[in-house]
């Protein structure tokens, strides 16, 4: 069991960074607390545990949603249903920071735009069996989209970009070091297997999760609330 436990650690070493990142989040709650971010450390609780079923649905036959033996290792549906609410979730928050009424109709738009592409990739993948990887790869380009018009609107108001002491700086700018360039390498992972595994891009791809962790970290920690916009 010992073994099993430090196997997944080392496979999955960005996890206890998660469960730091969850500890500050809650730890530094009263900085945030009526901001539109409140909701925040739920979905980086979310992410944990669906981080943590994730891998004990795929590799312990004891955890499975179904009762068919060609499904009982499927974890997809658990990742599906998570990108629907997180991308949901930072969208509206992003809608709700923008002070520029176009941006909040560009926004609701592109929103609209990416339930639409969930629901046609129903019409072609099995969400259950499989990722559905493209309407992923453009709710992350849209959760870019989303940042970009927020530090438009900043800029139009005279607000400096480096934000030290403001926690939505802190986020979007962690977001950013991921979504720009996951949606690539998540769809290469998936149409280009090849080379996915040649230039071992799963492990560039953890890098980048402990880069926005880490992002996420150091805006609990500097952040102040009167900083917050």
């Amino acid at each position: 069991m010992a073994q099993e436990f430090f196997a997944f650690i080392s496979d999955h070493y960005y996890l206890p960074l998660y469960f730091l990142t969850l500890l500050l989040a809650l730890g530094k709650y009263k900085k945030y607390f009526d901001t539109e971010l409140r909701y925040l450390p739920i979905l980086i609780a979310y992410t944990f545990f669906n981080e943590l079923l994730g891998y004990f649905i795929r590799y312990n036959e004891g955890f499975s949603f179904f009762d068919e033996i060609k499904y009982s290792a499927v974890n997809d549906i658990i990742y599906n249903i998570y990108g629907v609410i997180f991308y949901g979730y930072f969208y509206h928050v992003y809608r709700r920071l923008n002070s520029n009424l176009n941006h909040k109709k560009a926004i609701c738009y592109a929103s609209g735009m990416v339930l639409l592409t969930y629901v046609i990739s129903l019409f072609f993948q099995n969400p259950i069996e499989t990722n559905l990887y493209y309407a992923n790869a453009i709710a992350a380009w849209v959760l870019l989209f989303c940042i970009i018009l927020y530090f438009m609107d900043k800029k139009a108001h005279g607000v400096a970009f480096y934000q030290k002491y403001n926690l939505v700086f802190w986020i979007s700018i962690a977001l950013l070091s991921f979504y720009a360039f996951f949606p690539i390498l998540y769809l290469i992972g998936y149409l280009d297997y090849d080379t996915w595994m040649k230039y071992n891009l799963r492990t560039l791809l953890k890098m980048l999760i402990l880069i926005m962790y880490a992002l996420f970290i150091i805006g609990f920690i500097v952040s102040r609330r009167r900083a917050f916009r």
